[in-house]
């Protein structure tokens, strides 16, 4: 059952919530001193969700998922969605999961290792290409916890979507994944100029040695990049940008759009300026949310959080690869980490006019979404009161002027939809919720409007291209199906009391 695995692997301690080690951020010396201290934790469970705003709603449009970490839309109420330790792909059509999974690949599921990160491009005329970023090993779904053994790397690949499965798998990014398990980064953003955008930590190489500490880690004397503490930028076909290069023409200096990252899980583009920002996770501080422009050095490893906190930093201490490379401080840091992970930007008014295009954050520690407005050349974040000078000491500060939802149990990813509603990945409670206007149960299952016993298949319209068809009755091995997942969700329940 699926939380017996749970706990078999990952189980840390008991509190009033199962916890469970995800995201990490400790220095490795502080989890060396301190090993009752988990390095950080989501919560798993049935939290109350709840956003602040009384006009907005809560609906749950998917549950039964093992761990989602990301998704990305193919259409209206159509949407895939990535699995962290099953290596699998789900496609959800009206609420509703294909009985398949569209790919199943083998992944590692060490701590951060995972099915990572997803993109849907379908600007080339007949093709559906789905980007996929995950820790691959070599014969089986987690060998890297049971066996020991190392993975393949961290890889990008581009797949095309056809008759509802995955194929044609081309490597874009064959990326390292030791030491690791940590900081392997792996969210994807298909940026204005349609190329892809790939944060990528430092794979746990700080502080471990020549091999692994690199100049793009702001080591003088280091090693020669190999793709670790950066955003990457490269085509649809997995090349250098064309006169893209910003830091270094040889590769894979060429693909360095930005630098000096330790570890993110969330980048995206303002729809309203093109501007690139991030979210970044510290170590046991330090949390970050950065504008980035080209060449942004964002300090790691020779500093996180704001500089000025820093009695024995000096800009001249970091690498800038000859003047290209530019450092700047966060545009907002909490002291006391939080893990936050996706940042959106809601092109869209229909939670309100006074939300469209305003920043979101989700956290994996405290299950909360976070919202920002920005300054009218939108280059900062609208500040006031204790959050004035850019710092929040601890989760706690300012909070009830940022926080704009609560009890997700674990945001792995925020998305908008093509209906313009906001999307939360829970990877706590195995659940994706949609925010819509409107009074209501906030918890109660809640799927599009449709025929009652419908079933979800996929056929080719005329032009070639795939999408949903309703048939109009429950065929015997989808009902035999139901049961089966009632039943474990009925054991998952006993065990969680």
């Amino acid at each position: 059952m699926k939380l017996l695995a749970l706990f078999a692997a990952l189980l840390i301690s008991f509190t009033p919530s199962v916890e469970y080690l995800a995201f990490a951020q400790m220095e490795d010396e502080d989890v060396g001193e301190e090993k009752s201290i988990p390095d950080v934790n989501v919560s798993i469970g049935d939290d109350t969700t709840n956003i602040r705003d009384p006009t907005l709603n809560v609906e749950t449009v998917a549950e039964g998922l093992e761990f989602p970490t990301t998704m990305a839309f193919l259409g209206t109420n159509d949407f895939l969605v990535l699995e962290k330790e099953k290596g699998t792909v789900q496609r959800i059509v009206n609420g509703k999961m294909l009985p398949e999974p569209v790919l199943d690949v083998n992944v590692g599921a060490s701590q951060e290792r995972c099915m990572c990160g997803i993109a849907i491009s379908t600007s080339t005329p007949g093709h559906t290409y789905v980007f996929l970023y995950f820790t691959e090993t070599e014969s089986a779904d987690r060998e890297d916890v049971i066996e020991g053994n190392d993975p393949l790397g961290n890889r990008l690949y581009r797949y095309e979507l056809v008759n509802d499965k995955l194929v044609n798998p081309k490597l874009l990014l064959d990326l390292p994944a030791i030491p690791g398990p940590r900081h392997n980064g792996g969210a994807i953003v298909i940026g204005p100029d349609d190329n892809l955008y790939i944060p990528v930590g430092d794979v746990d190489g700080t502080h471990q040695g020549e091999e692994f500490e690199t100049l793009t880690q702001n080591y003088p004397d280091g090693a020669d990049p190999d793709g670790r503490s950066g955003i990457l930028r490269i085509t649809q076909d997995g090349k250098p940008v064309p006169n893209g290069a910003i830091i270094g023409d040889e590769t894979p200096l060429n693909l360095y759009y930005a630098y000096g990252i330790r570890n993110s899980f969330g980048i995206n583009f303002d729809p309203v300026t093109g501007n690139l920002w991030d979210t970044e996770n510290g170590p046991d501080y330090g949390d970050e949310i950065n504008l980035v422009e080209p060449g942004f050095n964002s300090g790691w490893a020779q500093v996180q959080g704001m500089s000025s906190d820093k009695d024995d930093f000096y800009t001249d201490d970091l690498v800038d690869f000859d003047g290209k490379g530019i450092y700047s401080d966060p545009e907002f840091e909490w002291q006391q980490t939080l893990g936050p992970t996706a940042i959106i930007f809601l092109n869209s008014d229909r939670l309100g006019s006074q939300y469209q295009n305003d920043m979101f954050v989700g956290s994996i520690v405290t299950g909360n979404i976070y919202h920002f407005d920005l300054n009218e050349d939108r280059t900062q974040l609208v500040l006031t009161g204790e959050l004035e000078d850019k710092i929040a000491e601890t989760r706690e500060t300012g909070a009830g002027d940022i926080v704009f939802g609560e009890g997700f149990a674990g945001i792995s990813d925020l998305e908008v939809g093509p209906d313009g509603y906001l999307y939360v990945v829970s990877l706590g409670q195995g659940k994706i919720f949609r925010i819509v206007p409107g009074d209501g149960d906030a918890n109660t299952l809640s799927s599009p409007p449709s025929p009652e016993k419908e079933t979800i298949s996929t056929a080719e319209d005329e032009q070639g291209e795939q999408g949903p068809t309703v048939e109009g009755e429950v065929e015997e091995e989808e009902k035999q199906q139901a049961d089966i997942d009632e039943e474990d969700y009925n054991d998952e329940e006993e065990i969680e009391e």
